[in-house]
């Protein structure tokens, strides 16, 4: 897969981790110790969520310009509110995944470091439990101005080498943007933590950790592009047919088909005609296929596959959504046809764009609807689709048996995720 950065940087507070709470307690126990009487509220402060110390007393102005004499207050009573800290779903599995396809990661933060150990959770910029993914991480205390200046993230650059281009930051609040707009840097909102209330014009938008593998990586090699080229000829001589009345154009369109089938020929060996029977059969305006694919889990939290009989190889049930069928109803259908059990679809996973997942000589773009499916009842006898159904743990797959064109590790552990997530937000490219 070629990957679109070379190096992914997390802001910590509001992307990596949900502090609002507590950080927003916190400030809030400040001001009222030094103003009974305040205005402000726990939904004022939030505002403050991303700001250093420095600019949040200087907005306050609570100590003039001891900022530092701020910092250890707030800090003192963040103590009270630890448990309140978690990391946001998903967001785990995301970086260990990054990190696994060889992604530089990073940490741009606006947190000071204390020398105070119990503070250890929200003043270490690069915490304990993300230290074996993340190559530097830059504080507030590593830089001369803290976000939303540019300092921290050029502060990076000069320290790994990295250029503009390859580079995501990807934040929850303005000066994260600022910082990366400053920079020069492409920009993507974590909209699962942020609290912007003003939209903002960036490169990206995650509703989900998960979103950011789009983002990250393309199918990238050559003959992929001479795919997308063939596809595209197609798609013209499909829409071309599907409106023209002129005979001559009508004979163009139908050239143009015949051209799209022929390269898809070459590349893939696959006969010109049964090609042609596959694509230019087509009617109509030019739209994706859809496939489906069931994520079945039983009590064990083990998950579903069968073994194909064509080639051996190991994928999630499921197949083309055939006509008439729903998204739910097929994938219903394609479990009890290819693995000889009923099942309930119980959550969706997401839609994906097979272009950025999975490698596949189709000559069509294909859509792929994931499901989470609870185990069901029935019996399974091999037949003309399926040798085996098998469930397995995550670290049990056959990674290198998989039918990557159908089914990746990538896709199966995001169907983990989203089955161990309670309120999973669908992946949608």
């Amino acid at each position: 897969m070629k990957k679109n950065y070379q190096h992914i940087l997390f802001d910590l507070d509001g992307t990596i981790y949900n502090t609002e709470y507590a950080y927003t307690m916190a400030l809030f126990d400040v001001v009222k110790a030094h103003d009974p009487n305040t205005k402000e509220t726990f939904e004022s402060l939030t505002r403050f969520m991303g700001s250093s110390a420095r600019d949040t007393n200087r907005e306050l102005n609570i100590h003039q310009d001891d900022f530092n004499a701020l910092s250890s207050e707030w800090a003192e009573n963040v103590k009270k509110y630890l448990d309140r800290i978690t990391m946001f779903d998903g967001v785990e599995g995301i970086i260990k995944l990054l990190h696994s396809r060889g992604l530089k990661l990073g940490i741009i933060t606006s947190r000071a470091r204390s020398k105070d150990p119990t503070l250890a959770k929200v003043s270490n910029p690069l915490p304990t439990e993300l230290a074996p993914y993340f190559s530097y991480a830059i504080s507030a205390s590593d830089v001369e101005r803290a976000k939303p200046y540019p300092d921290s993230i050029l502060k990076y650059m000069e320290l790994t080498g990295a250029k503009r281009e390859e580079i995501l930051f990807i934040g929850d609040t303005m000066s994260d943007f600022e910082c990366a707009k400053a920079c020069g840097v492409d920009f993507g909102l974590a909209v699962w933590g942020t609290r912007l209330q003003q939209s903002i014009v960036c490169t990206h938008y995650f509703l989900n950790p998960y979103d950011i593998y789009s983002a990250v990586f393309t199918e990238g090699v050559l003959e992929y592009q001479w795919y997308k080229y063939a596809k595209e000829i197609q798609a013209i001589g499909q829409i071309g047919l599907a409106y023209c009345e002129n005979k001559f154009d009508i004979e163009r369109f139908k050239r143009l088909r015949d051209i799209a089938a022929d390269m898809v020929a070459t590349m893939t060996e696959i006969p010109s005609q049964k090609v042609k029977d596959a694509i230019c059969t087509e009617k109509g305006y030019i739209t994706p296929k859809l496939d489906t694919r069931a994520a079945v889990f039983n009590d064990k939290g083990q998950i579903l596959l069968v073994q194909e009989a064509v080639n051996g190889k190991w994928s999630l049930p499921g197949g083309w959504c055939d006509e008439a069928e729903s998204i739910r109803s097929n994938t219903i259908k394609e479990v009890r046809e290819e693995a000889g059990m009923l099942v309930n679809v119980v959550k969706f996973v997401g839609l994906l764009d097979k272009s950025k997942w999975n490698t596949s000589s189709q000559p069509y773009h294909i859509l792929a609807a994931f499901s989470i499916c609870k185990e069901g009842p029935g019996e399974f006898t091999p037949n003309s689709e399926t040798l085996k159904r098998e469930f397995f743990d995550f670290d049990k797959i056959p990674v290198e048996s998989l039918r990557t064109g159908t089914t990746t590790i990538d896709q199966i552990r995001l169907c983990f995720e989203a089955y161990k997530t309670e309120h999973w937000v669908a992946v949608i490219d």
